[in-house]
């Protein structure tokens, strides 16, 4: 490719971005996105809050009848007790007495219970009935504790449907309660200090193997976390759509130039691969600006929303783990720009020829079929590849995806941003993407002047494989 077939791209590019910008579709969609990401933030502040638990200082709860069906906790006010909560000391604490047999305790293990169970039933039922009777002015609730079916422990407050006491003011007194339940268990149990030390004691879990030289070595976790995978997926995801729209507006406008037989004036001051190039240039830096506006205007809508709300975090904050861009640097930052847009010069491309292949606007679909599978190809391999590394990103589909040309702009960038893509793989992914866009840019070169004067049938890839051969043999005569 000779730079004089460049000659008037820069031309070509500014003509091209001032149309795009000034169409209405560019500023309808424009102000839809600026709207959308202004609105994002506050949103779901609104929607799902700051997560922060709301201090309750007052409860319109009268009585709590405790319905106590554990064998373990036979006197009411052991539970009354753990609620130690200033919030409910003025509320009544009411134990229902079980009605059991005198030796209920001599019996076997499984007829206590069934004993405790049964007479718990019956106060639940008994207080249940006279709650339903005070209706929506009830201010009364039931603290019931029993034993499940897993051998296990279900506490729970029950309140009359659409009366005085509120969902807060129940959660609050069953938090409570439940938070000193096990405490009291290992109290009555008789364990001294030095076995509640014990119980306290954290284990660390290791899996570890043998190297060759005999020697344990740490079993190494490669795998990513649930913030790695949404950052990943989350570049993955815009240069993907970046891919997509620039890919089709370019195709899209050369056919236009095509149809209008504007393309014919513009031949006659440039070449036909300056025409190819300022417009893939153009509407590159089309698309990229909506989402560079995109993703300004989401972080000053976040930052406004944590000021207007009052809130040191706010919830879309609160949704990026900590530490996750921790490598970041401005080595992976260029590394990762570099490979965005290399395979964005080649998506685009690829759709530049696709277009030029037609000659109706009606007829741009089909020529695209091209474009889209290998698009498609690309984002389909970057998806399996980033739920791969769930499991472990060292595996040799995710490493083959890190540095194959279709997807290793979508996978590649957010890897290296967050510390999984080592630095040779990234470097080897750049070389491949440069070889391939140079022989796409050749191959373009060779055919496009052919394609663009073209105002008959739609070519198809034969024809323009056919096309390049005769130019190669041409040129290989002179």
């Amino acid at each position: 490719m000779k730079s004089s077939e460049l000659r008037g791209t820069g031309s070509v590019f500014r003509f091209t971005l001032i149309q795009t910008v000034k169409s209405k579709a560019y500023i309808v969609s424009a102000i839809f996105l600026l709207v959308m990401s202004l609105l994002a933030a506050p949103i779901m502040q609104l929607v799902k809050g700051d997560g922060s638990k709301k201090e309750l200082t007052e409860t319109a709860i009268e009585t709590v009848h405790i319905c106590n069906g554990l064998a373990f906790l036979t006197d009411g006010t052991e539970i009354t007790d753990m609620t130690g909560k200033a919030v409910f000391s003025g509320v009544k604490f009411e134990a229902m007495p079980l009605d059991l047999p005198e030796n209920v305790f001599s019996l076997p293990e499984t007829e206590i219970a069934e004993a405790f169970n049964k007479a718990d039933k019956a106060n639940y039922e008994k207080i249940s009935k006279q709650l339903e009777e005070q209706g929506s002015d009830c201010k009364d609730v039931i603290l019931h504790a029993y034993s499940n079916e897993e051998r296990g422990i279900t506490v729970e407050v029950v309140r009359v449907a659409g009366g005085r006491v509120g969902d807060a003011e129940c959660k609050e007194l069953l938090d409570k309660v439940c938070e000193n339940l096990d405490a009291y268990k290992i109290k009555i149990s008789g364990l001294s200090d030095a076995d509640l030390k014990l119980l306290a004691y954290n284990y660390t879990v290791e899996m570890n193997y043998l190297g060759e030289d005999g020697q344990i070595s740490p079993e190494e976790d490669t795998s990513i976390g649930s913030g790695q995978f949404g950052v990943i997926y989350a570049i993955m995801f815009i240069v993907a759509m970046i891919c997509i729209m620039s890919g089709t507006q370019v195709a899209t406008a050369v056919v236009t130039d095509k149809s209008s037989r504007v393309v014919e004036l513009l031949l006659t001051s440039v070449r036909p691969m300056a025409l190819l190039f300022g417009k893939i240039l153009a509407m590159l830096v089309a698309t990229i600006g909506q989402y560079v506006v995109l993703i300004v205007a989401i972080l000053f809508s976040n930052k406004m929303t944590e000021v207007l709300f009052g809130i040191k975090q706010s919830y879309l904050t609160s949704l990026i783990p900590k530490g996750i861009l921790s490598n970041l640097t401005l080595v992976n930052a260029l590394i990762a720009l570099a490979l965005i847009t290399l395979g964005l010069l080649f998506y685009a491309t690829l759709a530049g020829i696709c277009g030029a292949m037609v000659s109706k606007m009606d007829e741009l679909q089909e020529a695209l079929k091209y474009f889209t599978f290998t698009s498609i190809v690309g984002m389909y391999i970057s998806i399996g590849a980033i739920i791969a590394m769930q499991s472990s990103s060292t595996s040799m589909f995710v490493k083959f995806s890190e540095i194959f040309p279709l997807s290793a702009p979508m996978v590649t960038p957010g890897g290296r941003i967050i510390g999984v893509v080592p630095l040779s793989y990234a470097l080897i992914a750049i070389a491949l993407l440069a070889v391939l866009d140079f022989l796409t840019l050749r191959f373009a070169a060779g055919v496009y002047e052919g394609l663009i004067t073209n105002m008959g049938n739609r070519l198809t890839v034969k024809d323009v494989i056919a096309m390049a051969k005769n130019k190669k043999n041409k040129g290989g005569t002179k």
